[in-house]
């Protein structure tokens, strides 16, 4: 199974001592389940494996994109052609500054099971400063909360974009701001 898409985030510091830090991840296709894998590996060497379906993504994308317009909207609050452009600056430089050709470094321990668990549910923890919390669950038991700053939300809608490209979905997974200078037509990010 190929691997379409994968980050590596900035290097954890141990002497920060902060919880656990997202190290890596990984997105891709599978044509066998027609679903994409999501792998997540942390600073402590865990990894955890998600199933993620069509409709789930076509669920999560617009939830991405909301929060990657509510970080611009922190910036420009009453002015929406400016938070149109600090968005598109944003997933510009969040995509140009990421390493998305590092090899994925599979986990030593995997606290939800070696086996992918199939998401359902989606929930946003929106937080004053500069990160948001997104969880992502499965029907019934244990999923995984992902602290998201600006940069992170682009580069994994940037991820997502590129698995479900190979899915031949059929999705239209553009970025765009919700806040175009004119509400019928979506402002594109590039």
């Amino acid at each position: 199974m190929p691997h379409f898409g994968i980050y590596e985030y900035p290097a954890w510091n141990p002497a920060l001592n902060r919880p656990n830090q997202l190290e890596q991840f990984s997105a891709s296709y599978n044509a066998t389940q027609d679903r994409l894998l999501l792998r997540v590996r942390t600073s402590d060497d865990a990894e955890f494996r998600f199933w993620l379906t069509r409709r789930y993504v076509e669920l999560l994308w617009p939830i991405l994109m909301k929060i990657a317009d509510s970080f611009s909207s922190r910036r420009a609050p009453s002015d929406p052609a400016t938070r149109g452009i600090l968005a598109e600056m944003a997933h510009g430089e969040a995509v140009g500054g990421a390493n998305f050709s590092a090899a994925y470094q599979q986990g030593a321990s995997f606290p939800l099971g070696e086996e992918p668990i199939l998401l359902a549910k989606i929930t946003v923890t929106a937080k004053e400063g500069n990160t948001q919390t997104l969880t992502l669950l499965p029907q019934d038991g244990q999923g995984l909360h992902l602290e998201l700053d600006e940069k992170l939300v682009h580069v994994i809608a940037r991820l997502l974009q590129e698995a479900a490209n190979c899915a031949d979905w059929g999705l239209k997974l553009q970025v765009v701001s919700s806040t175009s200078t004119n509400p019928g037509a979506p402002h594109l990010l590039h």
